[in-house]
Order: C-alpha cells, then sequence, then structure tokens
C-alpha cells in the first residue's frame, strides 16, 4: 500500500478521534451551563441551539481535515461543481458529516478514505446528541411535574 494511503488512514483517525472529543467537550459544557432556572421552552432552545452550533464546528472541523489533506498532505483534492476553495471543503465537511451528500463535489485519491468514515462519525454522534437531549428534557419535565415520572 503506498505511503499516501497511510497518511489518509493517519489523517481519518485524528480528525475522527478530535470530532469526537469536541463532542464529548461539548456535551460536557452545554451540561453544565444547562440553567434550571429558565423556564422549559428556554432551556430546550439552548440546548438545541448549542447541540447545532457543536455538529456545525465538528463539521468544521472534518472540513479543515479535507483542506490539510489536499493542499498540504496531497492525498487528492475536492472536485465537481463547485471550485475547490476554502468554501468548498467547509461544505463539503457539513454537507458529509450529516450524511446528506449531494454528490455535487466528491473527493479524489487517497482523501476518499475520511469522506468514507465521516457519515459514520456524524451519525453516531448525532445519535448521542439525540440520547444527551432526550435525558436534559426528561429531567426537565419530571422537574416541572414535581419529580413524577410521566409516562
Amino acid at each position: 500500500m503506498p505511503a499516501h494511503y497511510f497518511m489518509a488512514i493517519g489523517l481519518t483517525v485524528v480528525f475522527s478521534i478530535g470530532t469526537v472529543a469536541l463532542h464529548y467537550e461539548a456535551l460536557r459544557f452545554i451540561s453544565s451551563i444547562h440553567p434550571r432556572r429558565w423556564s422549559g421552552r428556554a432551556n430546550i432552545g439552548v440546548l438545541i441551539c448549542a447541540i447545532i452550533a457543536a455538529h456545525c464546528l465538528e463539521g468544521l472541523l472534518f472540513g479543515a481535515g479535507y483542506w490539510i489533506g489536499a493542499e498540504w498532505l496531497g492525498l487528492g483534492h475536492l472536485t465537481g461543481a463547485a471550485s475547490a476553495g476554502p468554501l468548498a471543503y467547509i461544505y463539503f465537511g457539513l454537507e458529509t458529516f450529516t450524511t446528506q451528500s449531494l454528490g455535487d463535489i466528491f473527493p479524489t485519491g487517497p482523501l476518499r478514505l475520511l469522506a468514507s468514515v465521516e457519515p459514520l462519525v456524524g451519525l453516531i454522534l448525532i445519535g448521542w446528541s439525540t440520547s444527551f437531549t432526550f435525558i436534559l428534557m426528561r429531567r426537565n419535565w419530571r422537574e416541572r411535574q414535581g419529580g413524577a415520572d410521566r409516562r
């Protein structure tokens, strides 16, 4: 296997672990600032906005991974409908993270490995956020009902 593929594996591992770590810290931060003095709607609104911001940052992190892989490491490039400027890397990172993958831009060469793993990471982190939201909403609703478990 050529050295470029080992570099692509390393890039994929680094950005996948970095994104998971970012997500963990974002959820810890959200949990620590989750106010109990606001109304239930405000709590959930802040929670959802913070989670959306975290996911956008995670997509941007992967976009940086594509840029580093293409521009610094020479692992391929983005090709398709748009030019491969900085905005194309951000766009591709966000659309791939959310598993949207329109197909108007796609990577070439060993950079495809990162694009193959990113949707899996994104899907798992979106599921984690869903679980986290459910837990905080359930806790919030229990407190609003005086501790009763509503089923």
